[in-house]
């Protein structure tokens, strides 16, 4: 089946541009089963998970990040 853009790639192409489609499904269901648990992603948070997917940050960092944003960038 190919790759339907989700509403973040519609929004954000350009984010989702250096993905090929495995990886932009990916992606794409990771935000729509984070969203049923009622998060709603900025763009901040779509290219901190397109870097995860990249291999650009590891989980670590991805976390971390996170974290930094739900605690508002203290320590965790």
């Amino acid at each position: 089946m190919p790759y339907e853009p989700c509403r973040y790639a519609r929004r954000w192409p350009d984010l989702f541009d250096q993905l090929d489609d495995e990886q932009k499904q990916r992606v794409s269901d990771a935000l729509a089963n984070n969203r049923l648990e009622g998060w709603e992603p900025g763009r901040d948070d779509v290219a901190d998970l397109i870097d995860r997917e990249l291999g650009r940050i590891d989980t670590a960092e991805y976390i971390r990040r996170t974290l930094s944003k739900v605690t508002g960038g203290g320590p965790a």
